[in-house]
């Protein structure tokens, strides 16, 4: 058992490492970008900010520092993405949400809006609280101590704590498949990512995945769309206003 010992630590130990010197390299190039954001060297921020992105790093902060960036640079469909990218892991910020604002108004397309159910909107902000996994994890233990409480009230034998536990017990497992919904929800918000922005300037949606598709709509640069369907090189998008159609899938960027 010794034997396998020294091997264990010495793999532990260069992951530690590996971990220590990703997160020490990821903080300096991410203090470069801020250097060069400083320095209105917006091309250079973006450069460094995207890298870090690219090797799997990501935050609210990176998010929003991004979006800033962009929207120096005059992209505003930039600006946009990555405004939406840091609401989805701060929903409730308040300078998210007024940055976020201000570039919408250099937008284009001004479509009267389906409302959403408020009850609607709020679950999936609430949902957005924590991650998909910590919410699943919410769910299991409360279902696990609603489970206690079940055999308390099996196994008890007075009326007073009988009562009390059963009616614990339900409200748990209710508490608990809440929590299974809201991560479900998390996951279909931030994982299956079916919002998207509009990258180019001027797209015209398609009644079918195709050239030959009928016209149905013109949108423009940072419209945000939600997608329906994927076939091919096309996506069935559907926009604010109710609308579906298809355009190319080249012509947005996930948000």
């Amino acid at each position: 058992m010794a034997g396998y010992r020294l091997p264990l630590l010495l793999i532990l130990f260069t992951l530690t490492s590996a971990i220590s010197l990703y997160a020490q390299d990821s903080e300096i190039i991410f203090n470069e970008g801020v250097e060069a954001y400083a320095s209105e060297d917006y091309k250079l921020a973006i450069d460094k900010w995207e890298r870090l992105i690219s090797s799997g790093y990501y935050s609210p902060e990176l998010y929003y520092n991004l979006g800033n960036a962009w929207f120096k640079e005059g992209s505003i469909p930039g600006a946009i993405l990555y405004y939406e990218k840091a609401l989805l892991l701060k929903p409730f910020n308040e300078d998210y949400r007024y940055n976020l604002e201000i570039a919408l108004a250099y937008t284009t397309d001004r479509f009267e809006t389906v409302p959403e159910v408020f009850f609607v909107r709020w679950y999936k902000m609430l949902s957005l609280l924590r991650g998909s996994n910590s919410w699943a994890m919410i769910s299991l233990v409360l279902f696990i101590l609603s489970l206690l409480l079940i055999l308390v009230y099996l196994f008890s034998s007075g009326l007073v704590l009988k009562k009390v536990s059963f009616y614990a017990g339900l409200l748990l497992i209710f508490f608990s498949l809440v929590s299974l919904s809201l991560s479900y929800m998390n996951k279909q918000i931030t994982v299956k990512r079916q919002s998207a922005i509009i990258f180019t300037p001027v797209v015209t949606g398609k009644s079918s995945p195709g050239n030959d598709g009928k016209d149905l709509f013109v949108i423009h640069e940072g419209t945000k769309v939600r997608i329906e369907d994927q076939i091919g090189e096309w996506a069935e998008v559907r926009l604010s206003d109710g609308n579906v159609g298809w355009i190319l899938l080249s012509d947005i960027r996930k948000v």
